[in-house]
């Protein structure tokens, strides 16, 4: 896979994200996305939407864990899962999906709030948010992701 683009973030080190996990869908950090000047058409069209699923590579994660934590260290007592039932950036393939709001589309940059990825991450893709194919009409999720992130 080629990247379209890479994300620019104060943000600098993996490490300094762990308040994203902590806000969940409240961390309204801003961050922006600069599109390869060739693929600066590709983002006609969308200004028109509020929201993005950012598809992004984890370049800085260090290892793969088969089993991890699913929750923030603040939170005691939730139990070991399977990485893919977990949000953790330790996955197989280092990959990384965050719904994030628009700001602004300008030229061939997309300024956004909320992405949880470090300075130079590499963005495979994006896509508009829609919610007849986005929203499922009655979601379950695990009691270990109930609540926590919105305080």
């Amino acid at each position: 896979m080629e990247p379209i683009g890479r994300v620019k973030s104060k943000f600098r080190k993996p490490e300094e994200l762990h308040i994203a996990c902590k806000k969940g869908r409240l961390f309204n950090a801003q961050s922006e996305i600069i599109l390869a000047s060739r693929n600066k058409k590709m983002l006609a069209g969308l200004e028109e939407f509020s929201h993005v699923w950012v598809i992004f590579h984890l370049h800085k994660a260090d290892k793969v864990e088969a089993v991890t934590y699913p929750g923030p260290s603040r939170i005691s007592g939730l139990p070991p899962v399977g990485v893919l039932a977990s949000r953790s950036q330790y996955r197989p393939n280092h990959i990384a999906l965050r719904l994030v709001q628009i700001i602004e589309v300008r030229g061939n940059s997309l300024k956004i709030m909320g992405l949880d990825a470090i300075d130079d991450s590499p963005v495979l893709d994006i896509k508009p948010y829609v919610p007849h194919f986005d929203m499922p009409a009655s979601p379950k999720t695990a009691y270990w992701y109930e609540g926590w992130s919105d305080d």
